[in-house]
């Protein structure tokens, strides 16, 4: 048997999602691979034959991820195949090339071209509803002719040295600047070939849905600042007016959708638990929005792994209920709601649904059990059923390290522990022990492939992780950790920590590591300015300090007083307090720092600022900052830059904890 390999995640087959045909004969999977060559990610689109369970490549060109069905036989996706519009895009103007593909297979046909950013769309009759980028700093090159083009291009780039910000968010991780930037809603006819955008200027679209001939949509509007609220509209694809459901001004909303000829919508007025607070299902009566049922769970998928493409969809509605996706406690059930907010589960195994796709009576969805991969499953009401095998036969000669689960309790709080053995264990040896801390806070770890992980327990490490207060699945009030960042989060950690020595002798608690990401990042820096208990730690993609976090990252003007109840101008002694960089003078523990220079969610200054302090201290540290990369490094970053990223932490661990 392999160990699993510090590579061996370039080898992985990524199935994101499925989606079926309207008879449900028939799905299509858009599956993603490294390519190791060019150092990027190739997606291309398989079918599937819903009846007999075969399933084949159906596209060769290497970017098919976007797609719609147009009928039972034939599928349309979006491409930059085509070099004539890829050089136009390259120029500045905006284009999106549209192909059809019969799912009998044959080469794909060139069906027309969009002059937008297509980032997704939806056909209704001979129109496609479409959310496009729209870019107010550059100059709308489909409303010109070619003299007029080449004017503004020069114009246009002798601006792009320059970046004017005049709005809160200027960027946003993953998105590169955004300032003057929004997601638009467009209606393409098919028939005429034109196009129209159909919300307001400078409303930004965060969602929609189709409702017979209505389009349901979330928008936020603004001109300066970015808020938390949201509005919900409802467009007439038969006559073009738009109607105002819900004002924007005091609610977040999740889902909307028609049951019984009622609005019905997941939404949240943030007003008890703050932005993270979870929905609550409202309706809409006599103009006025009706509370419908409260709900405790989050209505997402919130257990993580480094090994997952998402694509599709975490809700969806029929005739008589609402479907979505929740997390509780360890795993992502499926549950469904009546007009009148009662709920039930369908589906609740151990592991991670990814998303889900609705056929009937039927449900198809992504999902990762039994320490496997992603691949696709189907449940028809009584039973689970695997369809696809992608990554089954390399897995089959990995050493795949099983996940040991226990409970403890702290302070009457009862806790879930987790715990994977060094592969080949040997009760008469001693072995290092890595603690792994995972972002959010508001997700949670599960018993799922994580390959970190996995590489770690195979190179004789043993790795342990808990979900602590702040953590998600649990309800809102064991979510919510604002204003006490550090506290009680800290001593479920450690809780942990000791339980799984007193578990396990074997582990040398002198030679015990600490990781983590983002939130993990945060309490990896508070850990070591405050326990001398740990021989070396890798925080990676990191806070430090509460204060300039604040306004300089692309949510911090917002996420970070709520999460910390306090403000840098009238309480900033609490958002110190509350800060890893006060208690760097105290540090001892030898750090590994591991950020990206285009990471706006967790900017890099951050980073900076406790590498500088460990240095100024005399503490051994060292830091590999990624250019190029996001708050997304560990899971979709460069396949290279991935597989230096671990190397950056195998060879600190082994330096301090085997050495």
């Amino acid at each position: 048997m392999k160990h699993i390999g510090i590579n061996d995640f370039m080898f992985y087959h990524y199935p994101t999602a499925i989606v079926t045909s309207p008879d449900g004969k028939h799905g299509i999977i858009p599956v993603v691979n490294v390519n190791e060559k060019d150092n990027c990610y190739d997606s291309c689109l398989w079918i599937m034959d819903t009846e007999t369970g075969e399933y084949k490549k159906l596209t060769n060109g290497k970017k098919e991820r976007n797609f719609i069905w147009v009928d039972n036989e034939t599928v349309m996706f979006t491409s930059n195949r085509d070099k004539a519009y890829a050089d136009k895009v390259k120029s500045g103007e905006d284009w999106t090339c549209f192909y059809t593909i019969n799912i009998a297979g044959g080469e794909a046909q060139f069906a027309f071209a969009i002059p937008r950013s297509v980032a997704k769309f939806k056909k209704v009759g001979d129109k496609l509803v479409m959310v496009v980028k729209y870019d107010y700093n550059k100059p709308d090159f489909a409303n010109m002719n070619d003299e007029e083009k080449k004017a503004a291009k020069k114009a246009w780039e002798d601006e792009k040295d320059y970046e004017v910000f005049d709005e809160l968010p200027f960027w946003a991780n993953g998105q590169g600047i955004v300032n003057k930037k929004r997601a638009r809603l467009c209606i393409y006819d098919m028939t005429t070939g034109t196009n129209e955008i159909v919300s307001e200027d400078y409303e930004n679209i965060e969602n929609y849905w189709i409702e017979g001939d209505k389009v349901l949509y979330v928008g936020n509007l603004y001109t300066d600042k970015k808020g938390l609220y949201q509005g919900l509209k409802s467009y007439s694809l038969t006559d073009g007016t738009t109607e105002v459901l819900v004002e924007q001004k005091d609610m977040k909303i999740e889902y909307a959708c028609i049951l019984n000829g009622k609005v019905i919508f997941f939404g949240s007025d943030m007003k008890l638990y703050g932005c993270n607070e979870n929905c609550k299902l409202y309706t809409i009566e006599d103009g006025k929005v009706k509370f419908l049922a409260d709900y405790d769970d989050s209505v997402h998928n919130t257990v993580g792994s480094d090994v997952k493409f998402s694509d599709g969809g975490d809700k969806a509605h029929d005739d008589k209920y609402i479907y979505t996706l929740s997390t509780t406690r360890k795993n992502t059930v499926l549950r469904r709601f009546d007009e009148n907010g009662n709920f039930e589960t369908l589906i609740d195994r151990q592991g991670s649904i990814n998303n889900f796709c609705l056929c009937g009576d039927k449900f198809y969805y992504a999902a990762m059990r039994d320490l496997g991969l992603s691949e696709i499953y189907s449940f028809d009401g009584k039973e689970e059923k695997k369809l696809t095998f992608f990554n089954d036969e390399l897995l089959a000669e990995r050493n795949v390290c099983p996940i040991e689960e226990f409970t403890f309790t702290y302070k009457g709080c009862e806790l879930d522990g987790y715990v994977m053995k060094p592969a080949n264990y040997d009760p008469t040896k001693t072995y290092p022990g890595l603690l792994t801390i995972h972002g959010g806070p508001r997700v949670i770890f599960g018993s799922v492939f994580f390959h970190e992980m996995q590489f770690f327990a195979n190179e004789g490490y043993f790795v342990f992780y808990t979900n602590p207060l702040g953590s998600d699945g649990r309800g809102n009030a064991f979510a919510d950790l604002s204003g006490r960042h550090g506290s009680v989060d800290f001593d479920h950690v450690m809780a942990l920590t000791d339980e799984v020595l007193k578990m396990y002798p074997q582990i040398d608690e002198k030679r015990l590591g600490v990781m983590g990401g983002s939130y993990g990042g945060y309490m990896t820096n508070w850990i070591i300015g405050n326990t001398t208990r740990f021989a070396a730690a890798a925080s990676q993609r990191s806070i430090s300090n509460w204060i300039s976090k604040c306004m300089t990252t692309d949510i911090g003007y917002y996420f970070n007083m709520d999460q910390i109840k306090a403000d840098p101008w009238n309480s900033p002694d609490k958002m110190w307090t509350h800060s890893p960089l006060k208690y760097a003078n105290m540090a001892k523990t030898p750090t590994l720092f591991i950020q990206s220079d285009e990471d706006y969610r967790c900017w890099m200054g951050d980073a900076i600022q406790m590498f500088s302090a460990l240095k100024f201290f005399g503490v051994e540290t060292r830091m590999c900052l990624f250019h190029g990369e996001n708050h997304e490094l560990s899971r979709s970053g460069k396949p290279t830059h991935r597989l230096r990223r671990l190397k950056e932490m195998y060879d600190w661990f082994e330096k301090y904890l085997k050495a």
